[in-house]
């Protein structure tokens, strides 16, 4: 009996030294489940959440009015703001003067004092009518 538990003994001391060497760790979860477990319980600060900003969405462009003088020179007011007449060409005669616009997209639109472009759209609209 005692040569039997003899040559036990160095098989349980060698198996009782392999377990101490390897950490058992938890069971049933990932490294990456338990984080997000502390995450939930308010151990652990959640990771910032990345802003992702919209791009602006174009306005339209509406023809405010324009004055064309007699040396040939012109002012356009394009969303209420004057601009100076060698960025939009003025054609027409002077009872229905027109507007031609150069949109950012590099398309033109033909507009009379009055009207607006929707830019998403396509559509060109009186300010008047809804």
């Amino acid at each position: 009996m005692k040569s039997r538990l003899a040559a036990c003994l160095p098989l349980v001391a060698a198996l009782s030294a392999q377990a101490q060497t390897a950490p058992m760790g938890r069971l049933f979860t990932t490294p990456g489940e338990r984080h997000q477990l502390d995450i939930q319980r308010g151990l652990v600060a959640a990771p910032p959440v990345p802003v992702v900003e919209a791009a602006p969405v174009p306005q339209p462009l509406t023809v405010n009015g324009l004055v064309r003088r007699s040396s040939g020179k012109s002012t356009v007011w394009v969303n209420n703001e004057a601009q100076e007449g060698a960025r939009n060409r003025v054609s027409g005669p002077a009872q229905a003067p027109r507007v031609t616009l150069t949109l950012p997209s590099g398309q033109k639109v033909v507009l009379k004092p009055g009207q607006s472009v929707d830019m998403n759209a396509g559509t060109v609209t009186d300010v008047d009518k809804p």
